[in-house]
């Protein structure tokens, strides 16, 4: 939300840090919202403003890269946590995309990830492996991954199967949460088409899965497990981590979920020079 400088101040300055540079799309009251402007769908719905509000900022973020033609875009929330190793770990992911497009690695295409995708849904907090596409891409020894047992999931017999600091790519089976992913310029259309111009089938992340994994319109929507980016909650008093869900309880310590080095709570080691970051999920002997 515009009111909201600490966010901007933290994601700014956590962007800058891990050589990310980002534009900024305002939050959206849902009071705000004409019940004229409001999709078909709503009116059976009824879902409260908060949840209005979050659906047309996602949906402002996505219009942004039709009216500009963007080849692609990264869309992260306010709250959004990532490894300071960001980069690297994606250059990783851009293999699996590749093999679950069926597209090697030496073979020319437009964006690193491959071509044909709709969505690489790269921050969420639960999902599956598909039973109609189970072809995974597994990368392994990726140190930046606590051990299964500090890991926050709810499908904890997944990792059960893979030895650890194990990361699965994978088509997404039915994601939710979008603390972050990224878009393609045909994905744009097809979503602000889907999710807005034609209806509105739920809040929006619900909505985006739905609209992945029915396959009305050819999706293509790629993620990994566990995520590359995740909600942060900073320290501070109750309500201050969600302008939706105001009955958080007060946090004495930041916290990230699933992310070794998370750069939010590294960030006065990375201004300072410092290179002995805090690890949140240190590996057990």
């Amino acid at each position: 939300m515009p009111e909201r400088s600490d966010k901007r101040d933290a994601l700014s300055l956590a962007a800058s840090l891990t050589n990310l540079k980002f534009d900024y799309v305002d939050g959206v009251s849902g009071k705000e919202i004409s019940s004229k402007a409001l999709p078909v769908g709503q009116e059976q719905r009824k879902m409260p403003n908060s949840t209005l509000g979050s659906w047309r900022a996602h949906m402002n973020a996505i219009r942004g890269v039709v009216e500009q033609n963007l080849s692609s875009a990264l869309i992260l929330e306010d709250d959004a946590d990532w490894d300071i190793r960001i980069k690297s770990q994606l250059l990783d992911f851009a293999k699996g995309s590749r093999f679950l497009l069926n597209q090697s690695a030496n073979q020319q295409t437009h964006s690193p990830y491959g071509d044909g995708w709709d969505i690489l849904w790269l921050g969420f907090c639960h999902d599956i492996i598909p039973e109609n596409d189970p072809r995974t891409y597994l990368i392994d020894n990726d140190v930046s991954i606590p051990q299964p047992d500090k890991m926050y999931f709810n499908n904890p017999e997944l990792f059960s199967q893979y030895p650890n600091h194990t990361r699965i790519i994978h088509m997404v089976g039915s994601p939710i949460c979008t603390f972050g992913y990224a878009i393609s310029l045909q994905g744009a259309r097809k979503i602000l088409y889907a999710l807005s111009v034609k209806e509105l089938r739920g809040i929006f992340d619900n909505a985006l899965s739905w609209w992945c994994t029915d396959h009305s319109q050819d999706s293509v929507c790629i993620d990994a497990h566990p995520s590359y980016f995740y909600q942060h909650r900073a320290a501070g008093a109750s309500g201050k981590n969600s302008d939706i869900n105001e009955g958080l309880p007060p946090m004495e310590k930041g916290q990230t979920y699933n992310i070794r080095w998370s750069t939010r709570l590294n960030l006065e080691k990375l201004v300072m020079g410092q290179t002995d970051f805090e690890d949140s999920y240190p590996d057990e002997p």
